[in-house]
Order: C-alpha cells, then structure tokens, then sequence
C-alpha cells in the first residue's frame, strides 16, 4: 500500500510540474489578458484563509456557482463535484451522501451520514434532515477525506459545510422568481440591512411550487410529482464593541410534496408487466405523499480576548418531524403500503478558543450534543402477510426510541517551522452513549397490535482518539505541495428497521478509516487555478447496508459490520479564465474499491463498495458579452459523467448495477444593468433515462429514476 502511495503521490507532483511548466506558455501565447481568477476564502479550519493555502482537499461552489449549475438542493451537488454521490436512498425523503465510496445508503433515521452535514456550523444527525433546499447560500465546502480533528462526528466520509449569507451594513435585496415544466413555479429573495448603529438583519425566504410531475400512477391515473415546499431563514448580528459579535440564526419550514413512486418488479404479481416498458409508470394503492416539518435556532458568539486570542461558542437547537407515506410494492395490492413516521431533536454546544501567532495556530475546544430519535414505521399488508402464515394480520411494523450523547475534546495546530513548510496536527477525543429503547416488531389485526416480543432496550457506548498529522510545503506565494494521514471514525450504534428475531438488533460497531493523501494546489497563472490529489484509505469495519437478514416474509434490509475493505483514487479540478467574460471549470475523479475481508456471508471478498463509481467527471463553461451600452448576455453549458456504479453489493444482485450515463445543462441570460437578469435554462438536455436508486423488498426489486429533460425561465433582481 505505502508503495502505491508513494507512486501515485510521485506521478501526480511529475504531473503538475509539468503543468506548471507548460501550461503558463501556452495560455499566454493563447491569450494574455485573461483576467484574475477572483480568491476564494474558506473557513473549513474554522478560521478564514484562502481555499489554497488549506492542505485538505476542498471543492468550494459559492452561491452564483449553485445558481449557473442549477442546483436547488444538495442532491445536485454531486454533479459539480468530482468523486462525489448523493443520492435519495427512499423515494425523496432520505438522502445519502457518499464521498470517495464512503457513505452510509441506509434509510433508517437513527443512524447518521458517514459524511458530516453542517449547515452554519451546525451538525445534522440524521439522513433525513438532508433534503431541504439551498437557501440563500453564500459557499459550499466540500471536504474530502476523514475530518477526524476539528469535526468530530461521524466522518469516515468527509464534511460538507453549507454556509449562508451573513447580515452587512450596507442595505441589500435580492429576489429570483422561476417558472418551468410540469406547472413549476418558485419565488426565493433576501433583504437585510443595519437596523442600527451595531445590529444587522437580514431575511431569507424560498416557496417551490408545482402541479404536477413525470411519474403516472396508473392505478388512479394521475400524475406524480407535486411539490410544495416552503422555508425562511433570519438573522441578527450584534456587534456591541469591536471585540464582541453575536449572531442569531433561527429557520424554519416545510414540504409537503408527493413521495416518488417506485418503480416495481413485483415478483408476486404481474400486474406490472404490461407497463414494464415505461420506466415513468408506476402503480400504487396509496396517496404517495410526504410531510416534513424543520426548525431551529443557533447563537454563535465571538469575543476578542487579545489581539491573537479568540473565543467562540455555538448553540444550536433543531427540530425535525417526517411523515411520509408510500406504496412500496408498486402495485394497486396491499403487500407493503409503507408509512413512517419519526421525529428527531437535537441539541449541541461547541465552545473553541483560537490563537493566531508568529507562524503558529492553535484551535481548541470541546463539543457535546444530544439527540433524541422516534420512530414507529407501519406496512400495511392484508394481501402479503397470509401468504407466510400470519393471517388474520394485515399491518406489520417496527418502533424505537434512541437517544444519543456525544462528548468530545479537540485541538488542531499549525506550526510554520521554517520558512516554507508548516507541521499540521490535530487530535480528538469522542465518547458517545446511546441508548436504544422501546424496540419492538409488531403485527395489528383491525387495529389492535400485539408485539412480537418484549420490548428491548439495549446501550451501547464507545470512546475514540482520531487526528491528523501533516505537512505543507508552500513551493510559492500560489503554490501549495501537502501530504497527510489522518483517521476518522463513525460510531456504532443499532438498525432501525424490521426484525423478528430480537437478536439481530445488537448493535454493530465502530467503523475506522486511515487515510494517506498528497496533493498540490497550484495558481499557475492568475487566470489559471490547478488542484490535484491521489489517495489511499484503509477501510476497517464497514457499515454496509442492504438485505443481510432473512425472514419469514422475505429478505429484511439491515445494516452490520461486513468487514474491511481498500480505497484508492485520484482527482483533479481546474478553474481557468482564458478571457475576460469566459470562465472554464472542469473535474475529475477515479476510485478504486474493493472488499478485502469479509464477516459477513453474501458480501464477497473482492466486491466493490456501494456507490463508488471508477470515473466521476464534471464540467462549466460559461461566456458573458456585453450586447449594448447597459446589457450583457452570458450562455453556460455544462454536465457530468459517471461511470457504471452498484448500489448494493450484498449477494452482488445484476440489479443494483447502472451502467454509465452523462447529463448536460444548459442557461442562456440577459442582463440589464446590474440588478436585472433573464434566463433560459434547460437540464438533461438529452432526456437521458437513467436509475438513481435500486431497492430490494420483501416483493422484488425496485427503482427510481433521474427527472426527465425540463426547462425553464427565470427573472431575478439584486440590489
């Protein structure tokens, strides 16, 4: 392993030498008067500095980046970011996140995302807190790899901060409204402003409406796809002095849109056949719809303590409820009618304090937070259960109660020993106790339910010592060699789905990741940006998800430890403005994965992980002209590619398996100005067809495919 590494790390510092070198002739001969690429700050350290002087490999999209992508919530950020897969695992109320192949494809809402979810700071524990739209974002950051220092939970996988606008003193406004096919239409704005002397506002609010979608039901004939989501953000900064800062971040909202069907192989039945070449009928017995409910409330305090000492303190409540109802046989039959229902509520406080020296930085602090799951999943199922023997039953289902504490102590520092090179390292100590209560399976008749045995209530606790050490060579003012390892982990805990024998709900334990990474991030010109990196992971313990339990109706769905496994990979991206008015951005990712132990019987040795597609590739090219003294018009086209990707890898089914597929977008806009703006835009623009998500049931295999070609307009004013 520590060969390959080396090798790779070796062929990809000869590869941007290279570059280096070359490139600079001919982009110049080319054309010279490029303009500068703009800076890009991040604060995926928790402090502010240029996304090129960080030695972690991080895709930043800032908000006007979202907007030309067309991206509306984070399921779309998978296609502007190399080696990157989010995907709804459960029709549209679960997401998945996974990053370089890590990632948790479970669609229980007890267990947390191998990738960190943070939205302004604040840590979301649960898959289904994932699906909201992106509100008035100001950057996105996409850490990659392990972040087992100063991010603490559960991120084997990588951390992805989603970061809003903040209040200013200068009165601002903006608002964006949109209509596009199947009756669309959103309207989403923000105004703020100093309300005083030393307090700032600012009020964000975002409505997606429409009638109608691609799916048909063909069991009631009518068309599947209706949304209806609403959510409004507001802050409030407080600065009283020039070393106090307090900022009040409260949201809430709601989507109250139509489940997405699936799309069956029903083996019971062959009601479906005849609809077999329509991938966008679907049948189902139920009203396929969803009810999401999602507050909160941070305080983040920031204090001055010295001119290089800073203290600051995150408080951050969230509150989330899910009902959502399905058919999820796929057929006008009662054999798993699915509704479930769960809440989920959170609270955290993160206190750090931060030292800025003469070639040293220090952050240190500690975290807790507790959350609180509840669950009660019902499958109404008159047609099915007589078919195992359980007549006169018709609803089968699963309860829980888990609640979680997490503790955990942190410091990561930065030493500049010479006058190019910086020793990076970090350490963190995490305890968490959880506490799975109330867990029964049960079966009604008429409405009177009975378990199927005794209730259980089971703990489980485990502490963790994960970190980071590296280093960064700074080759030039732009120019950044960095290599690194650092390990994560992502604590056990117990599945939340079925389970009639009460042994399978024992807990699963930790899984840990080592991760060995050499990068470079070269600004080899002004207009030429080039960040590249190779990788090697080793995998212990995997939390693999699929049908690794059976049962007296069918194949269960269960998470467990399957055993280790081996990563490797690579990944580019590269922002380059040949002239002015034309930006050009590409990316690219390959991975390598592979199971190298296995405990577990019907995961083989030699299969690669879920989700982990060899070649990611994405692209944006976009020119702006000016067509009179106060228009511009600017045209952007853009897409990605995956290659053939697994979503289950449990029995290897041919099922799980999607070929390759490519997706191209594209806008055309006018602006007036500098506050109006009109576009065109249309995604997919192949209308290619293609799967996002197989699922294996208790009735057979079914999937859910990718939204067809739309298009649309839009008009926005910013001020």
């Amino acid at each position: 392993m520590y060969n390959s590494y080396i090798r790779g790390a070796s062929q990809l510092t000869a590869a941007i030498a290279l570059a280096a070198n070359v490139t600079p002739t001919f982009a110049q001969s080319a054309n010279s008067s490029g303009s500068e690429l703009e800076e890009i700050v991040v604060t995926a350290q928790r402090r502010e500095q240029r996304s090129e002087d960080v030695g972690v490999t991080i895709n930043v999209l800032s908000g006007s980046d979202l907007k030309t992508a067309g991206a509306q919530s984070i399921v779309d950020l998978a296609s502007v970011t190399p080696n990157v897969q989010i995907k709804n695992v459960m029709a549209n109320s679960i997401t998945n996140v996974s990053i370089r192949g890590i990632g948790l494809n479970d669609y229980a809402v007890n267990n947390n995302p191998a990738a960190g979810m943070y939205v302004d700071n604040v840590y979301l524990v649960s898959p289904a807190m994932l699906t909201f739209g992106l509100l008035d974002v100001d950057r996105v950051e996409v850490l990659k790899g392990p972040q087992g220092d100063l991010y603490g939970r559960n991120t084997t996988a990588g951390a992805v901060n989603i970061i809003s606008r903040k209040p200013s003193e200068e009165n601002e406004g903006q608002i964006e409204a949109g209509f596009g096919s199947y009756r669309n239409w959103h309207v989403d704005g923000a105004i703020g402003g100093a309300l005083t002397s030393n307090l700032t506002a600012r009020l964000a609010i975002q409505t997606v409406q429409q009638d109608s979608g691609a799916q048909t039901n063909y069991v009631t004939g009518n068309r599947i796809g209706k949304i209806d989501r609403t959510n409004g953000r507001v802050q409030l900064q407080w600065k009283p002095s020039d070393t106090l800062s307090i900022l009040l971040n409260a949201h809430n909202g709601y989507d109250h849109s139509d489940v997405t069907l699936y799309k069956a192989n029903n083996v019971l039945t062959g009601e479906e056949n005849q609809y077999a070449g329509k991938p966008r009928v679907a049948g189902a017995g139920v009203d396929p719809h969803m009810r999401l409910e999602s507050s909160g409330v941070s305080l983040t305090a920031n204090l001055s303590l010295s001119s290089n000492l800073t203290l600051t303190s995150i408080s951050a409540y969230e509150h989330f409820k899910r009902l959502h109802a399905e058919d999820t046989d796929g057929t006008s039959l009662r054999y798993l009618d699915g509704t479930y229902k769960n809440s989920v509520d959170q609270y955290s406080e993160e206190v750090r304090i931060g030292y800025h020296g003469d070639g040293l930085e220090l952050i240190g602090g500690a975290f807790y937070s507790t959350d609180k799951v509840k669950t009660r999943d019902a499958f109404y199922a008159p047609d099915l259960l007589p078919l195992f023997g359980l007549a006169p039953f018709d609803t089968i289902g699963n309860m829980y109660q888990q609640k979680t504490d997490a503790y955990a102590a942190f410091m990561h520092g930065e030493w500049t020993f010479a006058p190019r090179l910086t020793l990076v390292g970090g350490l963190r100590y995490t305890e968490e106790r959880k506490a799975f209560d109330q867990a029964a399976t049960f079966l009604c008749a008429s409405g009177t339910c009975a378990n199927l045995f005794s209730p259980v209530s089971i703990r489980y606790s485990t502490s963790n010592v994960s970190g980071k050490i590296g280093l960064n060579f700074k080759v030039a003012e732009r120019t950044l060699i960095y290599a690194s390892v650092s390990r994560g982990f992502k604590s056990g805990g117990f599945q939340g789905q079925l389970a009639f024998d009460p042994a399978v709900l024992q807990p699963f334990s930790d899984e840990k990741l080592t991760a060995y990474e050499f990068g470079v991030k070269a600004r080899v010109m002004p207009n030429l940006q080039v960040n590249a990196a190779v990788f090697d992971y080793e995998y212990r313990d995997a939390q693999i998800y699929g049908p690794l339990f059976d049962s007296p109706v069918g194949v269960l769905f269960g998470i467990a430890n399957v055993g280790d496994a081996r990563v490797k990979g690579a990944e580019a991206d590269i922002s380059w403005r040949p002239a002015d008015g034309l930006d050009v951005r590409f990316g690219i990712g390959t991975i390598d994965t592979e199971v190298t132990r296995s405990i577990v019987a019907g995961v083989t040795k030699g299969s690669v992980l879920p989700n982990s597609p060899k070649l990611t590739m994405n692209g944006l090219v976009k020119y702006k002209w000016a067509i009179g003294e106060q228009m511009h018009a600017d045209i952007s086209v853009g897409g990605n590619y995956q290659s053939t990707v697994r979503f289950d890898i449990v029995r290897s089914p041919n099922e799980a398996v999607e070929d390759s597929y490519f997706i191209g977008n594209a806008e055309l806009g006018v602006s007036v100005g500098d506050h109006w703006r009109a576009s065109l835009w249309c995604k997919n623009l192949g209308d290619k067809l293609y799967r996002t998500q197989t699922l294996n049931t208790s009735v057979g295999w079914t999937s859910h495919y990718g939204a067809p070609r739309t298009f649309g307009i839009n008009f926005a004013y910013n001020r």
